[in-house]
């Protein structure tokens, strides 16, 4: 899209589907003038996956605000990992409802979307403090973080 820039990127978020035998995975969430993507399988590095991680667990300690911007990640590399059937990019001007919830372990993002085929879609975020990675990968403990200002921002491009 002509003039899409890159206004959030959120990495190790555990994200999905909501939904009997429905699992989360881990990923990159991105607000831009034009969508919400979900990115579990890019090119990026890990060297400057963990670079990115950390400098987000720094920020989230002094402000719970969930705008922040990456000079790691482009909008070309967003564009080249959209290629991929695993990563997920929701129109805002599809976007039905969105929502948070304070919970007991973490802050959940809901967004309610209708995709191409019209049916309804509810998918589930939240920004991953700890991780166990054995024996397999599940978060282990949530940020709680304050969306209200990253739903307001997505509110402002939806159409």
């Amino acid at each position: 899209m002509e003039g899409e820039r890159i206004l959030s990127t959120l990495y190790s978020v555990w994200g999905g589907e909501q939904g009997f035998m429905k699992r989360g995975r881990e990923g990159i969430l991105i607000l831009t003038s034009a969508r919400v993507a979900f990115i579990s399988k890019t090119g990026m590095s890990v060297d400057v996956w963990k670079r990115e991680v950390d400098a987000q667990v720094r920020e989230m300690r002094m402000s719970r605000d969930p705008i922040r911007v990456s000079k790691a990640y482009t909008l070309e590399m967003l564009h080249g990992d959209l290629g991929h059937d695993k990563n997920l990019s929701i129109a805002l001007s599809s976007i039905v409802d969105m929502g948070y919830e304070e919970k007991r372990y973490g802050s959940v993002l809901t967004l309610r979307f209708r995709d191409d085929d019209g049916a309804s879609r509810v998918y589930r975020f939240m920004v991953v403090r700890s991780w166990i990675r054995y024996p397999v990968t599940d978060p282990v403990e949530y940020e709680h973080v304050d969306w209200s200002r990253w739903i307001s921002l997505a509110k402002v491009y939806m159409k």
